[in-house]
């Protein structure tokens, strides 16, 4: 929880840098991400999650800027049979403090990448409709790499779609759940909206 509490700290420093600062600027987000486990052997990014937060940045130079957001995800993992019956379900709830860059190469459309750090708030497994609550813990902190592309619909608006993957393991390999002899690596794609709360294109 101390994690988490620092996480709070930094960014409403950063926002309260930035409600002071004309050269920073900020917004809130929203939307879907959509991910799967690596190394459990269920393929396809079928489990659905939402993902929200906020986030401040500053343009470096005119086409770079650096951006730290705080943010709530839904990650995990769940195996639907060929009847659509569902066999796996995991729901891992993470907090996250994204880095990012983001370049600029035209108007309305900019690359970004980055490291996010994530905090598991909380996990939880289900095997054929019943929580199993044997299942190995993960691990509680995150290292992830993510990129992705923003687009402007206008000064206010913006769509954008990331991806992102675990750099470390988030759980060790067991013999206790069906895996690949390996760790496991959470592996998403996100798709959201945001609303700048200044206009800075």
């Amino acid at each position: 929880m101390k994690f988490i509490k620092c996480i709070i700290i930094l960014f409403f420093l950063a926002g309260a840098i930035a409600a002071t600062a004309q050269e920073f600027n900020g917004g809130i987000y929203g939307g879907v991400a959509a991910s799967q486990l690596d190394g459990d052997t269920y393929k396809g990014f079928n489990k659905l999650g939402i993902v929200g937060g906020a986030y401040v940045n500053r343009f470096i130079n005119k086409k770079l800027a650096f951006q730290l957001g705080l943010r709530y995800i839904e990650k995990g993992s769940r195996e639907v049979t060929d009847d659509h019956s569902v066999n796996y379900k995991c729901r891992l709830h993470y907090i996250e403090l994204p880095v990012t860059l983001r370049y600029f190469q035209y108007k309305k459309l900019d690359f970004e990448v980055g490291l996010s750090v994530g905090y598991l708030l909380k996990q939880y497994e289900e095997i054929d409709g019943y929580e199993d609550p044997g299942a190995p813990e993960f691990n509680k902190m995150e290292l992830a790499g993510l990129g992705g592309l923003n687009y402007a619909l206008n000064e206010k608006l913006s769509v954008a779609t990331h991806f992102m993957y675990s750099i470390l393991y988030v759980r060790p390999h067991s013999v206790y759940f069906n895996s690949e002899g390996k760790g496991q690596h959470n592996y998403l794609l996100t798709l959201t909206l945001a609303y700048q709360l200044s206009s800075w294109r």
